[in-house]
């Protein structure tokens, strides 16, 4: 993937400082329009076209084998939603851990969830976020 800021104006900002500047496009932002993009940022159609461009091209690099994809939470969710055919606009309703192993497979015809937020591999001391 790449490291240039796909939240344009929002970049580096809480939700509650993008609500007070940018009522409306924040709404747009929360209602998950998949068109709408922040000032200099990316939509989720643009989002979701790298993410099957990128994951894509690795795949097909490697057929027969095994690749490891380290991403923050939004390029995850997209894999999820690939995967498991959810729109774009459809609310979260899986879990998006931190450090947790996801497991899916590619096929030229896309991707199939085999195995989702696994964190076994973690204490629960570790996964437990109570804990300061």
């Amino acid at each position: 993937m790449t490291a240039d800021p796909r939240f344009g104006q929002f970049e580096g900002l809480t939700y509650a400082e993008i609500e007070a500047s940018w009522p409306d496009m924040s709404r747009q932002w929360r209602q998950r329009e998949p068109l709408w993009a922040p000032p200099g940022g990316e939509s989720l159609v643009a989002l979701r076209e790298r993410v099957v461009a990128t994951v894509s091209g690795l795949a097909a690099q490697h057929i027969g084998g095994q690749i490891i994809v380290v991403a923050h939470g939004g390029v995850m969710d997209m894999l999820y939603r690939l995967a498991t055919g959810q729109g774009l606009q459809a609310p979260r309703a899986w879990e998006l851990g931190n450090a947790a192993i996801n497991r899916l497979l590619w096929t030229p015809d896309g991707l199939t969830l085999v195995g989702w937020a696994d964190t076994s591999h973690l204490d629960q001391a570790v996964r437990d976020e109570s804990i300061s």
